[in-house]
């Protein structure tokens, strides 16, 4: 269940995307519609593959869906996502991305780029990320971090920024992407520097003391 008006600004001031963004909660219903839209009501309905998921996955799936269609429809393009496993997939002529955390939910399309991807996560807690360390970033990456920025914070956002990258590219790849695939190569003030296969991406982000949002654009 969709509980604010949902916010249709991206916070990285980007006119090429339409931005959908919002707060849920579990309620778990098989069906949710948001009525607060100029032009209409939108309907999602769960598909059948999860007509028996825990109520977190049901709203996660249908606030995702409703966020997705609406910025379909704010950039005129057929409102119908697909699926291909748990993943979406987009309308031609668009790209796309959907991120959730436990109550925050967030999906942007373009129709201008080559690959979108958007992330969001609650920072962990510290116990957490030095049990995950490891699986995310090298030694070598982990001294890129700011004295000021607490290490749990850190990861986090290297998390969000790798999983952002892998959202951007993974209609282009036939294999899933491990987080020590990419490499952080640096960071600067709202920026993450990585590096995949040859080539650098740029991973913008917005971070708070409890939440990170990382986005990764791919040209055309």
């Amino acid at each position: 269940m969709i509980l604010t008006p949902l916010i249709t600004a991206n916070p990285f001031d980007l006119p090429q995307l339409h931005w959908r963004e919002g707060r849920f909660r579990a309620d778990g219903t098989e069906e949710q519609t948001y009525s607060l839209d100029p032009l209409g009501p939108v309907s999602v309905r769960l598909p059948s593959a999860l007509s028996g998921a825990v109520p977190k996955r049901r709203a996660e799936f249908l606030a995702g869906r409703i966020c997705a269609t609406l910025a379909l429809r704010s950039a005129g393009l057929p409102e119908v996502i697909d699926m291909n496993g748990r993943a979406p997939v987009w309308p031609s002529g668009a790209v796309g991305s959907i991120s959730h955390t436990d109550n925050r939910v967030i999906a942007t399309v373009s129709r201008t780029l080559g690959g979108l991807g958007v992330d969001c996560e609650t920072i962990m807690p510290p116990t957490q990320a030095d049990n995950i360390q490891g699986m995310i970033l090298t030694p070598s990456e982990a001294n890129l971090r700011p004295d000021a920025l607490p290490f749990a914070a850190f990861l986090t956002l290297v998390f969000s920024a790798k999983e952002a990258l892998y959202k951007a590219l993974s209609p282009r790849l036939d294999h899933v992407l491990e987080f020590l695939d990419v490499t952080l190569s640096g960071l600067s003030q709202n920026r993450l520097h990585l590096s995949y296969g040859g080539k650098a991406y740029e991973a913008r982000f917005r971070l708070d003391r409890t939440e990170v949002l990382t986005l990764v654009q791919v040209a055309a």
